[in-house]
């Protein structure tokens, strides 16, 4: 069954990789050409910032029903199914000829690509033995980080000489080939069912003080960096003039000190706590922006270096993070992650959709949006560390 795919090593895990990543390159791709496809259908800033929030609670509210259902019918059918799904609804979006129709379609996409988030997280736990899972989560998720920094450039080279619509046919082309190599050699690894219901799995997760707090701090840098990502387009353009190549660079240097924050975890945690590192450097951030937001310093140097260090702590914290959700309950280690990343997902949306009801926002409000989202994490964290430091 799967003895011979961890002699594969890299291979495995890019493809897994690959095909999570789809999820979140449906957002990133689209981010720069915001303000493009607002005009182009019509919208105003707030309701083209939907695009964005309605994709991220059909990913979260998906990770819901994809986690369960892969161990009840299988990886590779819950796998191929969602790729189907993600591919049909990308070609509805491309063709969508209103905003209705684009948001409906957004939220199709997402519960399809929600299926390639949980189970290449699923497939390594199963692949691969206890004593490799762990690096080779971290790997995973170190490839993934690469989409979003490179998506952004080149969503806003491609929107301005082709246009919005051409992202949605490149993100089906992409989810074709992904389920082409994905039936071709990913084996099915369903193991048996529990005999416990979903319900109680959850309840007794939500009960674990252990799986609580680093979940919180998971969601409450999440909720900090997507709002980030959902006004920094407009911002950008408003107050600097930038055009939506220029935007992507700028958000591609916040995905790149992502990804190396994802390196830096390892390091960190053989002489601290790198959850509660990474969720005091977003803190730290926010605050900085919210600062100098009420000065007046309204400096692209100084928005983009603070930024940048809001994609550092994210990259800190968040593999930190699912690495102690997945160690809370032995046995419901997927449960934990399919419910963390649900939650992570639907309160990142819920954030973004608030913040977007006040749009256009200036740097100082995004700053205190930010520094609500970012306290709850390190308030929830700080706890943990405390007492398991007793």
């Amino acid at each position: 069954m799967s003895e011979t795919l961890p002699q594969r090593g890299f291979g495995t895990i890019l493809l897994l990789a690959l095909v999570a990543a789809l999820g979140s390159l449906a957002t990133q791709l689209l981010i720069p050409a915001l303000p493009q496809l607002a005009h182009s259908l019509g919208s105003n800033a707030a309701d083209a910032q939907l695009v964005i929030g309605i994709y991220l609670a059909g990913l979260g509210a998906g990770q819901l029903l994809a986690g369960p259902l892969t161990d009840r019918i299988g990886r590779k059918p819950v796998l191929l199914a969602g790729l189907g799904l993600y591919c049909m609804a990308s070609i509805c979006a491309a063709l969508a000829p209103d905003m209705p129709m684009l948001l409906a379609a957004r939220l199709f996409q997402a519960l399809g690509g929600a299926a390639g988030v949980v189970t290449a997280r699923v497939l390594v736990g199963d692949l691969y033995p206890p004593d490799q899972s762990a690096r080779k989560q971290a790997t995973l998720m170190s490839v993934i980080l690469i989409s979003p920094a490179l998506a952004p450039v080149i969503g806003g080279l491609i929107s301005e000489i082709a246009g919005w619509r051409s992202l949605f046919w490149m993100l089906a082309l992409a989810g074709i080939v992904g389920a082409a190599v994905s039936a071709r050699t990913l084996p099915e690894t369903r193991k048996a069912v529990t005999g416990t219901s979903l319900s109680s799995d959850y309840k007794r997760l939500m009960r674990k003080p252990a799986f609580l707090r680093p979940a919180i701090g998971i969601i409450g840098g999440s909720a900090a960096l997507f709002m980030y990502l959902g006004t920094a387009p407009f911002l950008l353009a408003a107050e600097h003039g930038l055009r939506p190549r220029e935007v992507g660079l700028c958000l591609m240097l916040v995905a790149a000190a992502s990804i190396a924050g994802t390196f830096m975890v390892a390091p960190i945690e053989q002489r601290g706590d790198a959850l509660l590192i990474g969720s005091i450097l977003n803190f730290l951030a926010a605050l900085a922006l919210l600062i100098c937001g009420m000065a007046g310093a309204h400096s692209l140097v100084i928005f983009v270096a603070l930024t940048t260090l809001l994609g550092l702590g994210a990259g800190i914290s968040g593999p930190a993070g699912i690495s102690r959700v997945i160690g809370a309950q032995r046995g419901l280690e997927g449960t934990a992650v399919s419910l963390a990343g649900a939650s992570q997902m639907l309160t990142s949306a819920l954030a973004a959709f608030a913040l977007g009801r006040f749009a256009p926002v200036s740097m100082g409000e995004l700053g205190l949006a930010l520094v609500i989202a970012t306290g709850i994490a390190v308030c929830a964290v700080g706890t943990c560390a405390t007492e398991s430091g007793e």
